[in-house]
């Protein structure tokens, strides 16, 4: 049986469908607070709308918590394999401290309870943002060494610093995959993290930057982590990143496909700096203000290029291109509104 953590969440949610597909048997975990409505629309977009995962023999769900060492004992019991999926991603200075210790003490704990059951393989998703970044324009892959930046956002000093955990449980005998992928894009609740854009590019946006950054198919995604565990691709990570694009051309993108007027208003990094500190002011008096951080302003800003040639060498796979994956985003925008907003 397969275990696989954060299985409520967007990222999560797609691999545990992806495993099913194959015919295998899962063991997901779930915190007892987790909503379950994001993994019923993912599962329904892998199997049909009339679907119900309630149904499905090859699922079985497990509360357990990354910070809950006993919940992950009874939870592994009879695992062979796990794919660690559940991590916080936050850029405000807020969450820090709680997102420090879910992605870094949570998979250490999930990393010594596997060596304690003797778990054969570990799938870790880490994230590009682990490669740390040195300066805007930077190419990076695989063999890029860490070093401390101010472009490094503490949601990187947490991926980076989990997977050092990971890392070490490979230096104590488990077969670990690490994977570093780019910004994920695709069906899931387009209102939270990364999938946020989709529903803003509905709205309609005037700004745009020049920023680059690196994405890639939340189902090309799910399918490297189960081809590179079950095919034995052990003790190396690797960069998953369809293609590194500007911010504009996402933006133009997406306000075509929602038929919207394209981005028109050009963001200086003076005027972002600018306006992450009155969106800051403002959150002082009200929670309305848009979740516009000194770390997304920046980030906004930063070309940052990635490398997928060890992947595409690896599995001798295409990647789905980005305005393909914003595409189908944009088809299955209705049907996200019917199940989340109805």
């Amino acid at each position: 049986m397969i275990a696989v953590s954060g299985a409520t969440g967007f990222l999560g949610a797609h691999v545990v469908c992806t495993l099913i597909k194959q015919g295998l048997t899962v063991r997901a975990f779930r915190r007892s607070s987790s909503d379950l409505k994001e993994f019923e629309f993912i599962f329904k977009h892998y199997f049909g709308r009339n679907s119900d995962f309630r149904n499905e023999k090859l699922l079985h769900w497990a509360e357990a918590d990354v910070l809950d060492v006993p919940s992950l004992e009874e939870a592994l019991t009879g695992i062979s394999s796990i794919f660690h999926c559940a991590a916080v991603v936050s850029f405000s200075s807020k969450d820090a401290a709680h997102m420090h210790r879910v992605n870094i003490q949570g998979t250490a704990n999930l990393v010594n309870c596997a060596i304690d059951k003797g778990i054969k393989t570990f799938c870790h998703t880490s994230s590009i943002a682990a490669l740390g970044r040195k300066r805007s324009g930077d190419t990076l892959d695989e063999n890029s060494q860490w070093e401390d930046s101010k472009l490094n956002s503490q949601y990187a000093i947490s991926k980076y610093r989990a997977e050092m955990e990971v890392w070490r449980g490979k230096e104590e005998g488990l077969q670990v995959v690490v994977v570093n992928p780019g910004v994920i894009l695709g069906v899931g609740d387009f209102r939270k993290g990364s999938l946020s854009l989709i529903e803003a590019g509905s709205k309609g946006m005037p700004f745009y930057t020049l920023g680059v950054n690196g994405y890639i198919d939340v189902e090309d995604l799910a399918q490297c982590m189960v081809r590179l565990t079950r095919e034995g691709h052990f003790g190396k990570r690797y960069v998953l990143v369809s293609e590194s694009i500007e911010n504009r051309e996402l933006f133009n993108e997406l306000a075509k496909l929602f038929g919207n007027k394209p981005p028109h208003i050009h963001v200086t990094p003076l005027l972002g700096e600018i306006a992450w500190r009155l969106y800051a002011l403002k959150r002082l008096f009200s929670n309305k203000g848009l979740p516009l951080t000194k770390e997304t302003a920046r980030s906004a800003q930063t070309k940052s290029y990635y490398s997928n040639s060890r992947i595409k060498s690896t599995l001798g796979l295409e990647f789905k291109a980005v305005k393909q994956t914003l595409k189908e985003c944009a088809e299955a925008f209705s049907d996200f509104q019917k199940h989340f907003l109805s």
